[in-house]
């Protein structure tokens, strides 16, 4: 491509302040000059715009002593910027350059003309490299794929792909949904993934085999041909009637039940399809605001926003945003921090000129975020007080949300869900958030956006300090946590704020996210000291959470209760583990002896009886998991029972320090569980999550077990509804007090769900920690519950739980009603129905 030729003079107008012009374009450089004839001597910044988007900043400083020739004051102003490789996919894209104020660099097209933008297709040869993961619950088709370029090496999303049925082209896709891990395994741009929801004229129960090719040069991806047979509209309505009325037969209708999950496809989304889910949410989510009964008052809120050098287009966004709130009675304290931009001077006190809410405070010394923050504080006027950044987006009935919810609850402290808006516009990477949970704000500042609190509250806490610069906010909120009780901090379960990805910020830069770690550690520890707690706080590689390792001495003594019916070589190996790998010393080992019948068995009980800390409770009756624990834990007189399955093996010495820590750090804890993973190290428990699929599903399922999960949930200890009792610390004071396991109701399933449930309703705490790692062999101890002639147990002890439990596995509060409750944890969002507040 080729734009005009060199220049030899220019005609400079009076009315003329900053100019630009583009020499030439080859096929991979844009070559020119701009100077701002206010400011000759400097050199002039650009912004880079490609397809509408800003992509990067250039400074024209190269010397081109045609310009001095040609009468322009200033030769050091020329620019040679290389194309984004990301552009020659042979797409047709576009290209300009702008002045800070807007205007634009001139391109000089091939009729002479002036123009502010150069329109291009290149494509340069390169290899492709592709999947075709399949076919998701929802019905969409998934993967990626990202091209080499032969040049840089650069491993490059965006591509465009065919759709093929038979020979036929039927659709036409690019290939840029987020894929972190693509963009991981692959060390390509993430930007690579892609979903394909077939057209409704595919939906006719015919299987189709699907072909997905590279637009450019028709490379196949791996996996296609991908052979799907989508059922009608009608058909796959019956089917979900059918499934409601199988959960509520007996065991004959078991085999039907799981006949119909393996046939239907669920229609709602995935995370990676977001961006589709947000575009029907947030209109949905403006009615129902709008539809709410009008709030007797109105009360002032004070939007407080440091400000320092930001991108101004993204700040002039960020003010329009607070302008756009359906809660018109709002102030917005503007403090530049010593910014020293002129620019953005006139233009804060020009937005206070045309609007008197807006009020923007100029301070004459930098003093960092918590400073510039608390010199807003101190001016704010309103009842509550919300934290906003220079650079994010509120959603239009964010303010309102939040104070409807704090005048309904009285609420101290208030934090909603948020999303990430990226620099292409996107939408992604939503946060939705359990209601509170402290355990988990030591781990990660969880709240974060949107945060809003009654400034009483903030006064009295004394602001933000800026020793913790960083992470001033995480330090603000576990102050917040030592003086409100639980109820006085409310969860707002709406997407009220768009944390906009940019160079600098958390939600993107890996060194602002080092230095944040660094200062979040460090707010974590001098919060546990005052509370009276040792404990270590170490940043985990690459994120911005914290494990926290307590540093108690203190041992009170843990009865280990393991059940087992011969079984003799699984339940050695899991005594051994135990008794090679606990540097924890004082414990005991109860062996309940469910009437086993081998003479393997009987030798195993004769030889294990003989070591110090084991002995053997034999039940000679029929498999009753509850009642076998109830039995051991009564004869014992420990502080604490540990539930253990014989199928379940310790890995590490510290395991049992580590549970009990947990307990001694919080009195109301009364439970802990931890992460169990399958042979292949893979993840089986990672706690449970209430009501998805029925009664609950274990968290994390199938992730590996380093990988850190949705929001980092998968590696951080955090309270839970309910954790599994193949492996369960329990106060024994707790137990006792709700009568332990249900051995009437629940003899096999369920029953250390409805142990957290009752240890929750009396008060007490259940935590989960993946500190604790063990392989856990599920249901080797007593079975699968799938086989038939357990069906019609299953399915009543399934009802007992419906029944008793109704309203809380409707509302896991530490499980977001955006997510599904059909399936998917922290992976398929939720459909028309929800738990939120309007």
């Amino acid at each position: 491509m080729q734009a005009g030729g060199k220049r030899t003079a220019t005609v400079i107008q009076p009315e003329q302040r900053q100019l630009g012009f583009v020499d030439r374009v080859t096929e991979t450089q844009v070559i020119g000059w701009a100077i701002d004839l206010d400011r000759v001597t400097q050199p002039v910044r650009l912004a880079v715009r490609v397809d509408g988007r800003v992509v990067d900043t250039m400074l024209c400083d190269v010397r081109r002593n045609d310009l001095g020739a040609s009468g322009l004051p200033n030769t050091r102003a020329g620019f040679v910027y290389d194309i984004p490789h990301a552009c020659f996919d042979g797409a047709q894209h576009r290209i300009a350059f702008t002045f800070q104020n807007g205007t634009p660099v001139l391109f000089t097209n091939r009729l002479g003309q002036s123009v502010p933008e150069w329109h291009f297709a290149n494509a340069r040869r390169a290899a492709h490299e592709g999947f075709v993961d399949g076919l998701t619950e929802g019905g969409a088709i998934n993967g990626w794929v990202f091209r080499i370029d032969t040049e840089s090496g650069k491993r490059l999303g965006g591509n465009r792909l065919l759709v093929l049925i038979d020979g036929e082209t039927v659709g036409e896709i690019t290939a840029d949904r987020f894929r972190p891990d693509v963009g991981a395994a692959h060390r390509c741009d993430p930007y690579c993934g892609f979903s394909y929801v077939p057209p409704v004229e595919f939906r006719t129960g015919r299987t189709c085999r699907f072909r997905f090719v590279v637009a450019n040069d028709r490379t196949e991806l791996l996996n296609s041909p991908l052979e799907a047979t989508f059922l009608p509209n009608d058909a796959r309505g019956t089917l979900h009637g059918l499934m409601r009325m199988a959960e509520s037969l007996a065991s004959q209708t078991w085999q039907m039940r799981l006949a119909l999950r393996n046939l239907l496809a669920e229609d709602e989304p995935t995370l990676l399809e977001y961006a589709s889910w947000a575009r029907r949410y947030f209109p949905a989510l403006r009615a129902r605001v709008a539809g709410a009964a009008p709030m007797r008052e109105a009360p002032l809120v004070s939007v407080v926003c440091p400000v320092f050098r930001p991108d101004l287009g993204h700040f002039i966004e960020a003010v329009n945003s607070v302008q756009a709130q359906s809660h018109a009675n709002w102030e917005l304290l503007l403090v530049d921090d010593h910014s020293r931009d002129a620019a953005l001077k006139a233009w804060m006190q020009d937005a206070a000129k045309l609007d008197g809410r807006i009020r923007p405070i100029f301070r004459r010394k930098n003093g960092g975020i918590a400073a510039a923050t608390n010199t807003a504080l101190a001016e704010a006027r309103g009842k509550y007080v919300a934290f906003f950044d220079h650079d994010d987006v509120l959603e239009s009935v964010a303010l309102e949300v939040m104070v409807r919810e704090a005048e309904q609850s009285g609420a101290a402290l208030l934090y909603s869900d948020e999303d990430k808006l990226d620099e292409r516009g996107n939408l992604d990477e939503p946060h939705f958030k359990p209601d509170w949970n402290y355990r988990l704000l030591l781990g990660n500042n969880y709240l974060c956006h949107l945060t809003m609190m009654t400034r009483e509250l903030a006064g009295a806490l004394g602001g933000l300090r800026a020793s913790f610069d960083g992470a001033q906010d995480h330090d603000l909120m576990l102050r917040a946590a030592e003086t409100l009780r639980p109820e006085q901090i409310r969860h707002v379960p709406e997407v009220l704020y768009h944390w906009r990805k940019s160079a600098g910020s958390t939600a993107l830069s890996g060194e602002a996210k080092t230095y944040a770690a660094r200062a979040g550690a460090a707010a974590v520890a001098a919060h546990l000291a005052r509370r009276g707690l040792d404990a270590d706080v170490t940043p985990l590689a690459g994120m911005t959470a914290y494990r926290v390792t307590y540093r108690f001495e203190a041992e009170p003594r843990v009865a280990i209760i393991i059940p087992y019916r011969d079984q003799v070589e699984m339940t050695l190996r899991c005594l051994r583990a135990v008794l090679s790998l606990t540097a924890y010393r004082n414990y005991e080992i109860i062996l309940v002896d469910n009437w086993s019948e081998s003479p393997a068995a009987r030798d195993f009980a004769a030889d294990v009886s003989n070591i110090g800390q084991v002995r053997v409770l034999r039940v000679p009756e029929p498999f009753n998991y509850s009642r076998l624990n109830n039995l051991a834990a009564a004869s014992t007189d420990a502080a604490f029972h540990m539930f253990m399955n014989n199928d379940l093996f310790v890995t590490e010495r510290n395991w049992l320090r580590v549970l009990v820590d947990e307990a001694l750090a919080d009195e109301r804890v009364a439970a802990v569980g931890g992460k169990y993973v399958y042979p292949d190290q893979t993840v089986q428990h990672g706690g449970v999550i209430l009501g998805v699929g029925g009664i609950g599903e274990h968290a994390h399922r199938g992730l590996t077990a380093e990988a850190p999960g949705y929001m980092a949930r998968a590696v951080l200890a955090q309270e839970l509804s309910a954790v599994t009792a193949a492996g369960m610390l329990c106060r024994a004071e707790a137990f006792a007090a709700v009568g332990g396991f249900d051995e009437r109701d629940l003899t096999v399933a369920f029953n250390d769900v409805d142990l957290c449930l009752k240890l929750r309703e009396a008060g007490w705490k259940v935590v989960w920690t993946p500190e604790f790692l063990a392989e856990h062999h599920e249901s080797i101890s007593r079975g699968d519950d799938s086989n038939p002639k357990h069906q019609t147990r299953f399915c009543l002890e399934n009802q007992t739980m419906h029944e008793r439990w109704e309203r809380v596995l409707a509302r896991d509060p530490f499980y977001n009603p955006n997510f599904s409750r059909h399936s998917g944890i922290f992976r398929v969002l939720a459909g028309e129905e929800t738990g939120r507040l309007f």
